[in-house]
């Protein structure tokens, strides 16, 4: 697992500094190779089950639960969304997008389908929900890679020696450093960053959507497409808040009480009540 780790830090930060130098950050003709470095996790560990010629035989592509897809885009969106909600209703950030009014919501830009202005709260809620799944399909091929390198892979070969818990948070850790690779690049600043208050951030909500995600997966036997229905979800929530003043500190805390409630109810040793390999419920 380690060299892993080591292998796709460091091939996936070569080709970024590869193609920061060739194209810069903003040429537009470079976005879609970057988006192409996010399958990088998946296709890693595609070569690792080859060479080892364990096949593809530890990876659950099948769906046990098909109703979790669906919890799995819109809990972490909705989580999102109930964040941004609660802190502009109590005065700790102001939303650029959205506004309280007294007819409901009242939306001035953003990614909203079903359009913007004045809107009820039921309808708003409709509009962010339908967008949410849209938003999944658009995003879904460069979730689906990570996914296969972190939940199809990382997870659970780690959670075998550290639980389910200890191996979220280990995924997490490697994945909150795989997309800091600015660090590592002419692009960014310097490792020193990694003591600094923003990634510290950074990392603890990518922890807390380790724990949530593995809660997900492992509640459904292992189902990699529930994992990245997950990501899918939580990439909306993400692009949401970033487009936002709101403290984005704030928002993490919602994420972390979350992950943290679904680790006392279900043990740290599986994350849920239910057999991370076959999704069977477990007595207690």
């Amino acid at each position: 697992m380690w060299w892993y780790i080591g292998a796709l830090l460091l091939f996936s930060w070569a080709c970024e500094v590869f193609l920061l130098q060739t194209f810069g950050l903003e040429n537009a003709k470079a976005k879609p190779l970057f988006a192409v470095l996010m399958l990088l996790p998946g296709l890693l560990a595609v070569g690792y089950l080859l060479i080892t010629k364990e096949g593809f035989r530890t990876i659950d592509w099948g769906i046990k639960k098909p109703s979790y897809l669906l919890y799995a885009v819109i809990i972490p969106a909705v989580l999102a969304l109930s964040s941004m909600l609660v802190i502009g209703a109590l005065h700790i950030g102001t939303s650029t997008h959205f506004a309280f009014t007294q007819e409901g919501i009242s939306i001035k830009r953003g990614m909203f389908l079903l359009g913007k202005g004045e809107q009820p709260l039921w309808f708003f809620a409709v509009n962010y929900l339908v967008t949410a799944l849209v938003f999944s399909v658009i995003n879904g091929i460069p979730a689906f890679g990570e996914e296969l390198g972190w939940r199809g892979f990382a997870q659970p070969t780690l959670q075998k020696r550290l639980g389910a818990l200890g191996a979220s948070l280990a995924v997490g850790t490697m994945w909150s450093l795989w997309h800091y690779w600015r660090i590592a690049t002419p692009a960014g600043g310097s490792v020193r960053e990694l003591i600094e208050a923003s990634f510290l951030t950074w990392l603890t909500y990518e922890l807390a959507n380790s724990v949530l995600m593995a809660w997900l997966y492992n509640s459904t036997g292992g189902s990699l497409p529930v994992a990245w229905a997950s990501h899918v979800g939580l990439s909306l929530g993400q692009n949401l808040v970033d487009k936002h003043p709101i403290p984005f500190g704030s928002f993490v805390l919602t994420f972390c009480a979350v992950a943290m409630l679904v680790a006392v109810l279900n043990g740290p040793r599986n994350l849920s009540r239910t057999d991370p390999c076959t999704g069977d419920s477990i007595s207690s």
